[in-house]
This record gives C-alpha cells, sequence and structure tokens, in this order.
C-alpha cells in the first residue's frame, strides 16, 4: 500500500536515502531497458557506435522489407518468453497467494475482471509494439518522450469517466506535456527519414494514449486482484497473444545473440520493477513517483553516451520532464484514480 504524506515526510533519513537509491536505480535499468531495444533492433543501415565503437554493433534480427513489424514483434516476443516464466518464479515469494488468485481470475469466478485482465494484456501488447517500432525508428529518447503523453490522457480519462476534474496545476501539466511533444515533431526535419521519422512519432504516442488505457483498466481492477498479480496476468496474457500474431504474421528467426539480448532486456526489466517496488516500500508511491519522472532525461542522456544518438530537442524533454514531475506532484495532494474508479465500482 502506498504510503500517505505524512508517513513519508516521517521517514529515517537512512530510509529515505536508500529508496532514493533504489527509485534511481530503477529508472536507470528501464532507461538502459530502452537502450537494450534499440541496439538489439540495429539493421545495420546506419551508423551505430556502442560506447564510442568499444563495442561492435551487430544485426541480430533480419528485418523484412514487407514487414515492418518483423523486428519489433520478434525482439518483444524473446523478451516476453523470458519475463514471463520469471515473473512468475518471483511473484510467489514477494506476494504469498498470487498463484491463488490468478486461478481464480482464469478459471472465470468474476468474468467482468477476466475480461478486463485480458482487455488490459492486449493494451500492453499494442502499447510495447508501438514503442519498439518506434524505438527502432526515432531512438529511444524521443520515443520515451512522446510516449510519455500517457500521463495526459490519463488524467483526461479519468475527468470523462470518473469526474476526477483536473485542477489548474493539472492543466498547466497537460500543457507543457503537449508543449514537449509537440517541440519535438516540429524539431523532426524534413529530409529523406522525414516519412519514417513521422510513423515512428506516431507509432510512440500511440503507445502512451493505448498505455494509458491499460492503466485505467489496471486501477479499475484493483479492487478486487492485487497489482502483482493483475501484473503477472497480463503479462501472461500478452505473451499469449504475441504468439499467435508471430507465429501468423513474421518469420520466427532465433540467433544466440537475439536470445542473449533477450535475456538482458528481461533482467533490465525486472531489475527495473524490483526496484521501483522497493522504493515504493521505502519512500511512498508519491515521491517514487515524482523521482521516476525524470526516464526521459534519464534515456536521453544514456541514449547519447551509449548510443551516440543525436538528441531532436532537449528542451522538449525538458518541457515533457517538468511536465509529469508537476503532474505527479499536484496527485499527492488529490484523491489518487485507483480509489476515484473504486468509488465508481461501489455505486455500479
Amino acid at each position: 500500500m502506498a504510503k500517505s504524506i505524512s508517513e513519508t515526510s516521517s521517514t529515517p533519513s537512512s530510509q529515505w536515502w536508500r529508496g532514493l537509491i533504489m527509485v534511481l536505480l530503477a529508472t536507470l535499468f528501464l532507461s538502459i531497458q530502452n537502450v537494450l531495444v534499440r541496439i538489439v533492433q540495429y539493421n545495420g543501415k546506419y551508423p551505430l557506435k556502442i560506447l564510442g565503437g568499444l563495442i561492435p554493433s551487430n544485426v541480430y534480427v533480419d528485418a523484412d522489407p514487407a514487414n515492418p513489424l518483423q523486428v519489433p514483434l520478434l525482439v518483444l516476443l524473446v523478451r516476453i518468453a523470458f519475463v514471463v516464466p520469471l515473473l512468475w518464479t518471483v511473484l510467489p515469494v514477494l506476494r504469498p497467494g498470487s498463484e491463488e488468485q490468478a486461478l481464480s481470475v482464469l478459471k472465470g469466478y468474476n468474468p467482468k475482471l477476466l475480461m478486463k485482465v485480458i482487455a488490459a494484456g492486449l493494451l500492453l501488447f499494442l502499447s510495447q509494439t508501438g514503442t519498439y517500432l518506434a524505438v527502432s525508428i526515432v531512438g529511444p529518447a524521443t520515443a520515451l518522450t512522446v510516449f510519455f503523453i500517457y500521463p495526459v490522457v490519463t488524467t483526461l480519462l479519468a475527468w470523462r469517466l470518473f469526474g476526477d476534474r483536473p485542477s489548474w496545476k493539472q492543466w498547466l501539466a497537460i500543457g507543457l506535456i503537449i508543449s514537449g511533444c509537440t517541440w519535438v515533431l516540429f524539431s523532426t526535419v524534413p529530409g529523406a527519414a522525414f516519412k519514417s521519422d513521422i510513423v515512428g512519432l506516431i507509432s510512440a504516442a500511440f503507445a502512451g494514449i493505448v498505455f494509458a488505457l491499460e492503466g485505467v483498466i489496471a486501477q479499475s481492477c484493483f479492487n478486487k486482484i492485487n497489482p502483482a498479480t493483475f501484473t503477472g496476468l497480463i503479462f501472461t496474457v500478452e505473451f499469449v497473444i504475441l504468439l499467435i500474431v508471430c507465429v501468423a504474421f513474421i518469420h520466427i528467426n532465433l540467433s544466440q545473440g537475439l536470445i542473449i539480448m533477450g535475456l538482458l532486456l528481461c533482467f533490465a526489466t525486472l531489475f527495473g520493477y524490483l526496484f521501483n517496488n522497493f522504493g515504493i516500500k521505502a519512500i511512498g508511491a508519491a515521491s517514487t513517483a515524482i523521482i521516476g519522472s525524470s526516464g526521459p532525461a534519464v534515456t536521453a542522456i544514456l541514449s547519447v553516451l551509449i548510443l551516440n544518438d543525436k538528441i531532436p530537442s532537449w528542451i522538449a524533454i525538458f518541457l515533457v520532464t517538468i511536465g509529469v514531475v508537476l503532474m505527479n506532484l499536484e496527485k499527492i495532494n488529490k484523491k489518487p484514480i485507483a480509489n476515484v474508479v473504486s468509488a465508481a465500482q461501489e455505486q455500479d
């Protein structure tokens, strides 16, 4: 359970610093994951200097000119194939009883909850596919910056569905985030890669919007299922959908390099979520969310340091980061969306 403001403010200094380090490590691992997604999807058509050329770049997946989703879907499939069994190995330890709760959901004792889990898994699949495609085209920094339009969509959906009207500070945050995303668009210079860059930006925005929808569904389920079990279930649903789509629409060619990169992506994901959860336990969800808002900036810095990427606009990243921080700060003083959803469900 997330800590209240008073609990967070009374957190001992040593515990606060430990929580801060955990959240920073979570942000670092999740940002490294985005950089790895870029590396594993390298197609050999442009120079990719990893750590200034110290590490050679390889083509891990053969692209299909007729199917732009060939590489993103295959990389995502390999990553999820490692994540799902590892997740269900760790979950019973972290959340005793999660397996029994998951089986109860899958047996359909609550058909409405089961349908929500399936819908959330489908939306997660669409969001991550869009993100991977965007990263392969415009790079991790730009893709993640545009992806962070999702808090805007989440806030507006909460207003529309649950009557949680945004405050003026949230409207300011919405303006900053939209300004940052628009700045990225206008920073895209017309040229040979202009059309593909636009496709990448649209994919990132689509991923963010779909992720917001998945988040709203998730919050509506948390009064009937714990978040850890829900996460395991939607990743499992995503894995099943990925298997069906990949078998039907792409060529599954697995190389040793791709499998190793998939394993690295799996551990980056797992460590990111674990450190984030430890951080929440130490300093509370509100402080964790504020610190975690640095994701686009950290990803941009790592992209420059590791990949020597050119960032279209640091101003855009700054605007989005400040907007997300302000959004999370305001949530501390407002009723969380989860409570609003729960109240709405109790009235049904």
